[in-house]
């Protein structure tokens, strides 16, 4: 129950930035919102397969992307968060344990 009431309130949240008018747009397209946990799954307290949710202008959405653990290879969240920094106009390419980016998410 809890976890369904916090998506209704994402999604109230999200509907609400794209009713607004912002310039060329609305404001859920010049806005990044991520939306997440730091668990995988709670019961194990493990912290990879993170659940993750990004809204807003800047990248490609309306998909469900899964990046696998293939032993070292795991792309780190943190490459995200580079990602969300450069979008931002922060001129980072390190954050934490990334690796890289995930530019391929941009428009």
């Amino acid at each position: 129950q809890l976890e369904k009431y916090q998506m209704e309130q994402f999604a109230r949240f999200l509907a609400k930035l794209k009713s607004l008018e912002d310039g060329h747009g609305h404001l859920l397209d010049h806005t990044m919102v991520l939306f997440g946990s730091g668990m995988g799954n709670a019961n194990a307290h493990t912290n990879s397969n993170l659940p993750i949710i990004l809204a807003g202008g800047g990248f490609k959405h309306g998909r469900h992307l899964f990046f696998p653990k293939n032993g070292r290879q795991q792309t780190p969240l943190c490459d995200l968060y580079v990602t969300l920094l450069q979008q931002m106009g922060v001129e980072r390419d390190k954050f934490g344990s990334n690796k890289g980016n995930l530019n391929q998410l941009l428009v």
